[in-house]
């Protein structure tokens, strides 16, 4: 198993519309079974886009890991096995009113999702093993 993008889907992630990188972090934190974001101590950071309050989350250490710079240099990239962040941490999210902000990069906002929208997009995943996005 790999625990780095390659370098072709890394470059491309720069560039992928809001769609493109739902299913690229979907594949790949299924695949990985693990979810990355970036921590202060205990808790996990959230941010502000167009008015929502959001959690980042990347699939591999090294997206987050080059996020933690400007006001997030002292956050630490950690992993939360797919299980916990499903189980846990998007029940909380929905119950706090806080949409995941799935993948930010240097120069945009990542695609907002609502919780409770991904958990059911991955939980239908995983019972298929694939998965259609449209509604």
């Amino acid at each position: 198993m790999r625990y780095e993008p390659y370098q072709e889907e890394y470059d491309a992630a720069q560039s992928m519309s809001d769609e493109d990188l739902l299913e690229y972090f979907m594949y790949r934190i299924v695949e990985m079974d693990e979810v990355w974001g970036l921590k202060e101590s205990r808790q996990w950071i959230l941010r502000v886009v167009d008015g929502h309050e959001t959690l980042p989350v990347w699939p591999y250490r090294r997206y987050a890991d080059e996020a933690a710079v400007g006001e997030w240099e002292n956050m630490i990239g950690v992993a939360e096995t797919l299980d916990f962040f499903m189980y846990q941490v998007l029940n909380k999210l929905t119950a706090q009113g806080v949409l995941v902000e799935i993948m930010p990069r240097k120069a945009a906002a990542g695609c907002l999702i609502s919780p409770q929208r991904l958990f059911n997009f991955l939980e239908g995943m995983r019972d298929s093993r694939d998965f259609v996005l449209d509604d």
